[in-house]
Order: C-alpha cells, then structure tokens, then sequence
C-alpha cells in the first residue's frame, strides 16, 4: 500500500507529461487521404487490444487469487495487459491497407526498423528489462523452501547473536511471498511469449503497404509512432512486473531479523526506489497510451490558389 502511495503521484505525472507532449498532426480534407486511414485503422484496433489488456489484466488481478491463491496468475497480470495491446497493434497492422486508386505507385526502398525505434524509449525498455532479470535473479538465488517445500516461496536466513540469559545462540526468521524460482519461472516463460509478440509486431509495422507517394513522410511519422507504442507496451509490462516484485524482496528483507549484509543492504535500498518509481511510471505510460499521437482532418478544405479569400467574420 506504501508502494502504491508513493506511485501515484509519479504516475500523475507521467500523464501530465503525455498530454503535455502530446503530438497531432493536422491535415486538409483532400489530403493523404491513404495515411489517414490507415492511420484510424492501426489506432482503433490498438485501443481494441489496449482496452482487452485492461479487461483480463483487471480480472487476473482481482479473481487470481481464486484459482491460484499462491498469486502467480495475479503476477501474470501487467503480461496479459501488454499481451493485449500488442495483440491489438499486430492486428491492426497486418490488416491496414491503403486505399486503392485507378493510378498506383510504387517505390523502391529498404526499410529498416533501425531507422524507426526512438532510442529514449528503448533505453528505458532495456533498463528496466536489466532491472528485471536482476531482480528475479537475486530471488532465485537467495529463495528458500516455503513451510510446504515449494522452492524459492521464501526468504529465510539464519545468524548467531548473543543474548543476556542463554549468551551465543542461534537465531533465524523466513517470510514470503518472495520472488524466488516458485514466481520466477512462469515470469520467464510469459516474458518470452510477450518478446516474440513484440518482434512480431515491429516486423508488422516495417512491413505494412506503403499509402501513397506525396504521403510516403506522413507514413513515416505513422510506423515511428506505432514502432514507438510497442515499445511503450513492453515497458509498460515490465515496470509493472518490476514494481511488486522489488515491493516483496523490500518487504522480505526489511522484516529479517538477522542483521542483513552489506549486499542485502545495497539491495534493499535500490528496491525502495525501484519499487514506487517502477510502479508510478507504468501506470504514467499506460494513461500515455490512450493519448497516443493521432491525425486530425480539418473539415474545411483549404483554398485553392487563385479563390478568394473571405475578409472578416461570417454574420449568422
């Protein structure tokens, strides 16, 4: 709850930094007419996914406990939402198609995802994804046996202090839920079912068909900012994976009572701040995500050279 506390400004303030840099474009009537649909096409089909993610991510969230009271479907929860915004993309792309006209073009190019990736979003991405596999590789590693044998459910720890009345005896304490193997695993396992829909939805977004030619920079703009959305929804996914579980390695090692190492330390200090941070900015990117860029059509269409322009207000 600490945790929550401390996220949500931090998430309000992700979203008022996304409506604050929120990009539309605006166009004529008669103007890229092929970039524009396709443009409503891909983002109606990724609010589609994004709004399914929120739907099984919620009911995962709040009904997980019921089939697995152990908690690992809740943890699959942040997955299943980015799973849903990227299913919703790769739709999206895959079925988007420019209008067809009597005259076609064509153009020869060779596209590159390079070209489209925004390196501040992949930075962050690649981050919190180091931030991730280091994390649950420390559960892993210093994950103990529950009270029922299931490995890696707890963090237990045993020391030798000096009490007045029985002097140098042996003391331990073991609490859990800890992010050993028993979570771990099934992470692993929908972190790379979540890649492989990542790849495919890039690899959608390099090779949907091109509109037409005077709209070829438009339809530029378009794949960095589709390119851009996965992206988000990975990271998305992975601060919010990131999040609760460096809250549960904070919670474990706080309460042992053997005084911790310095390493146990160093680690808990990081996850206090990992923790709320990882926390407030997915819920930041995720409220991102339904203000994503977007083309605006201006309904009056423009002048054409040699009309006549109207001077002063019209009279109603």
């Amino acid at each position: 709850m600490r945790v929550l506390v401390l996220a949500l400004p931090i998430g309000l303030l992700g979203l008022v930094v996304s409506m604050l840099r929120r990009v539309v474009i605006t166009v004529g009537l008669n103007e890229h007419a092929g970039a524009v649909a396709i443009a409503r096409h891909t983002r109606g089909w990724r609010v589609v996914g994004l709004v399914l993610g929120v739907v099984v991510a919620g009911l995962l969230f709040s009904l997980g406990e019921r089939v697995d009271a152990l908690g690992r479907l809740t943890a699959l929860a942040p997955v299943a939402l980015g799973a849903g915004i990227l299913l919703g993309t790769i739709v999206g792309e895959l079925t988007a198609r420019p209008p067809v006209g009597i005259r076609r073009s064509a153009v020869m190019e060779r596209r590159s995802l390079g070209a489209l990736v925004p390196r501040g979003r992949a930075v962050v991405l690649g981050v919190g994804s180091a931030l991730l596999a280091g994390t649950l590789g420390i559960g892993a590693a210093w994950g103990s046996p529950d009270d029922l044998g299931r490995a890696g459910r707890s963090y237990a720890r045993t020391c030798e202090v000096v009490l007045p009345d029985l002097g140098r005896t042996t003391m331990g304490s073991a609490h859990g839920p800890w992010p050993g193997s028993f979570y771990a695993v099934p992470l692993a396992v929908a972190f790379v079912v979540l890649a492989v829909l990542v790849a495919v939805a890039l690899r959608a977004v390099v090779a949907r068909p091109r509109p037409e030619l005077d709209s070829h920079g438009l339809d530029t703009t378009l794949r960095r900012w589709s390119v851009g959305n996965v992206l988000t929804a990975a990271t998305v996914t992975v601060l919010g994976t990131l999040g609760p579980v460096s809250g549960l390695v904070l919670s474990a090692l706080m309460a042992n009572t053997c005084p911790g190492t310095g390493v146990e330390t160093a680690v808990a200090w990081v996850a206090a701040v990992v923790s709320p941070v990882a926390t407030g900015a997915s819920l930041g990117l995720l409220a991102g995500l339904f203000l994503t860029p977007t083309i605006k059509v201006d309904d009056l269409p423009r002048p054409l050279p040699g009309d006549a322009t109207p001077v002063g207000a019209p009279v109603r």
